[in-house]
């Protein structure tokens, strides 16, 4: 499975992946059905998954624009817009996967993990954040 294969298989989940999410290491920033937000992130020995209310939320469009040989300021292309935490946000839910105690992980081994790898730590972690998100509470209801 490849990142842009995941994150449509979670947009059919109602988990609109929106930027700064990327493939390597894993990032991955999803706005929930409803309100709030998820970040999921692979670093060091270790995967989390935080769950953010739209009070902590920010978007963020940033607007670029230069100044020419002409002395006119002139915009140009926008940069996408991302989504940011405000200051002093707290998630409201946390769940933590630590490779160094599960898997013996030293260094930066959560930053290698493959889409595939990350998917299946992301369930589990999803689970224990938001049951009511996870694919098993999906499976249970249909």
């Amino acid at each position: 499975m490849d990142f842009s294969t995941w994150t449509r298989v979670l947009a059919d989940r109602g988990l609109s992946v929106v930027p700064p999410s990327h493939a390597v290491p894993i990032d991955v920033w999803a706005l929930l059905p409803g309100c709030g937000a998820l970040h999921f992130r692979c670093r060091g020995t270790a995967a989390t998954l935080a769950v953010y209310e739209d009070v902590h939320l920010l978007l963020s469009e940033p607007e670029v624009s230069a100044t020419c040989d002409c002395g006119a300021e002139h915009r140009i292309a926008r940069a996408d817009s991302r989504v940011t935490l405000r200051e002093n946000a707290r998630p409201s839910a946390l769940a933590t996967y630590d490779g160094r105690a599960d898997r013996g992980w030293t260094a930066h081994e959560a930053g290698l993990l493959s889409v595939a790898e990350a998917a299946v730590l992301f369930e589990r972690l999803l689970t224990e954040a938001r049951p009511d998100l996870a694919l098993t509470s999906q499976l249970v209801s249909a």
